[in-house]
């Protein structure tokens, strides 16, 4: 294959990812209700995967923080079992839907949703949060 047919098939790959990437169709995705149910149940481990500071403004109570932005993100899981149920949630849904991929994809986590639309869409809807 040509230099200039690998650009342009390069280009399409690059141009194909993004655009799936910004469908909104996100499976691991659940709306605030959703998520407001299974947080009540506490039946699920609750994370925030905002930076200490993010989360100290506000929060959802019973929820740890792990800051997806640590280079310890990924070790801290390693002590979780992969079958645990676990509910994680940012801003906006962006940080929480990688780290899910990641959790789910390089750790084998199976039991594993985020918050669509993140704490935007819970301070929306209407749900409490708490300070530190």
């Amino acid at each position: 294959m040509g230099k200039t047919k690998s650009l342009k098939y390069l280009a399409v790959l690059i141009f194909t990812v993004l655009l799936s990437a910004c469908d909104g169709n996100d499976e691991n995705a659940i709306s605030v209700n959703e998520f407001a149910t299974i947080v009540e149940s506490k039946e699920c481990l609750l994370i925030d995967v905002r930076s200490p500071d993010e989360y100290l403004s506000g929060h959802i109570k019973g929820s740890a923080t792990i800051d997806f932005y640590s280079p310890e993100f990924e070790h801290k899981f390693r002590f979780i079992d992969v079958n645990q149920c676990m509910l994680l949630y940012c801003n906006t849904g962006n940080r929480s839907g990688q780290a899910v991929h990641i959790l789910k994809n390089e750790l084998g986590f199976t039991n594993i949703v985020h918050l669509k639309d993140g704490m935007e869409a819970w301070e929306e809807a209407g749900y409490e949060l708490v300070e530190n």
